[in-house]
């Protein structure tokens, strides 16, 4: 028996509660604990991972893959062909970010081991699972899904889609950080020059007059001091500081006290309510296509976001469908994570008996909010670093005409 760490949220905005247990597979011990009425929210595999399944895989070498495993689906083949065709047309070599340094493309080493784990007989999603660096939580539910469902093509096209909007996202994160970043790096070098030279020098000046410093120049001055002085220290604070920003997002995923807090800022908040109701509504469409029972479409759909608030929102709705009450009557108690839109559409889907096709043009609207409230985000975020920046050259301005000014009204 393998060992699992299950999450427990006994009340809504509690505090998380951790257990060490034991089953044969995550699912398994899933569905023991929701059968016995447990509040679990997750079910984290303690395993060591291989050293392929800690590889980087590029996200637009993901979409690729992605696209392949949906046309060889859609045109027929099974899993393991469809999977042994992506292996051949994986590239054997991935570019690094020095365009003349190649390296062995993980993905066709992943796609190969999938292929033989399948032509052995292994699910889909048994074989997914081995390797979390390229199915993470979002597309193991959707694998468990559409293996359930029997309807893997929209499976990886939902996941090539969301795969696409990730590396968007990713695009615009890096594209809004770049201009800062290098703004930051020329003023550094700035403030190191103008504190090591021309600023002690119209100190020593001012002070023959009995002036005094602005408090801008004096800071200018201390952080060329601590530069000059542990030039190291002072890079490697810098490289932490990008390392930081880069890997927040992972930290924020690995840390479950965080992610009720990360609902409540602002721009944030709204990106990844927007991201779970798009999630949520594509996948549920997919799942109501192929007559899943509301119970097993809750339980797939736990898996769809790495969000525990919305983990244990769906945890609470299962129970209550499993009282008794209707899937959009459960799911109205959580309409501050699933939204009003959603709700209602689901309560008119099962009062007229509507086709499903309700739920997938739903989809196509919250995929298109979640682009615009992408796009909103970004328009906010370019103001605010602009602000910044021009606060910071404004600091920078005055430390170096400040003592020019004094020292004109001396003379």
């Amino acid at each position: 028996m393998r060992q699992f760490t299950a999450v427990f949220q006994d009340r809504k905005h509690g505090p998380y509660r951790i257990l060490r247990m034991a089953a044969s597979s995550p699912m398994e011990l899933l569905l023991h604990l929701l059968e016995r009425k447990q509040a679990v929210v997750d079910v984290l595999d303690n395993r060591q991972l291989p050293a392929l399944a800690r590889k980087q895989i590029k996200p637009l070498d993901k979409v690729l893959f992605f696209e392949q495993l949906e046309s060889s689906s859609s045109l027929g083949f099974d899993p393991a062909r469809a999977m042994e065709i992506a292996h051949i047309t994986t590239a054997d070599k991935t570019t690094g970010f020095l365009f003349w340094v190649t390296s062995k493309n993980p993905l066709r080493q992943i796609a190969g081991d999938l292929s033989r784990r399948l032509q052995q007989g292994q699910s889909l999603s048994e074989s997914a699972s081995q390797y979390p660096n390229l199915f993470g939580s979002v597309a193991m539910g959707l694998v468990d899904a559409g293996e359930h469902s029997g309807s893997l093509a929209d499976t990886f096209g939902s996941i090539r889609q969301l795969t696409t909007r990730d590396e968007k996202l990713r695009d615009k994160i890096v594209s809004v950080s770049l201009y800062p970043i290098i703004v930051l790096a020329i003023a550094a070098i700035v403030v190191y020059q103008l504190a090591t030279g021309p600023l002690p020098q119209l100190g020593k000046v001012l002070e023959y007059f009995k002036g005094e410093l602005p408090w801008q120049s004096k800071l200018t001055i201390e952080v060329g001091k601590f530069v000059g002085a542990y030039p190291l220290i002072y890079l490697a604070a810098i490289l932490a500081l990008i390392y930081l920003l880069i890997r927040l997002p992972a930290f924020i995923k690995s840390t479950p006290a965080l992610h009720q807090w990360i609902l409540k800022v602002p721009l944030v908040e709204n990106l990844v309510l927007a991201s779970i109701r798009a999630n949520f509504v594509q996948t549920l469409a997919t799942l109501k296509k192929s007559k899943v029972d509301n119970l097993k479409c809750l339980l797939l759909l736990q898996g769809i976001s790495w969000c525990y608030s919305y983990r244990a929102a769906i945890t609470r709705s299962y129970r209550r469908v499993a009282n008794g009450e209707s899937l959009s009557v459960a799911l109205g108690q959580e309409v501050d994570i699933l939204g009003h839109r959603t709700i209602e559409y689901l309560k008119v889907l099962e009062e007229t008996g509507a086709d499903v096709a309700m739920l997938e043009r739903l989809a196509v609207v919250m995929n298109r909010d979640l682009d615009n409230t992408i796009g909103r985000a970004e328009t906010v975020a370019k103001p605010l670093i602009i602000l910044f920046l021009a606060a910071l050259i404004g600091v920078i301005a005055t430390a170096v005409y400040g003592p020019l000014i004094e020292l004109y009204n001396r003379l």
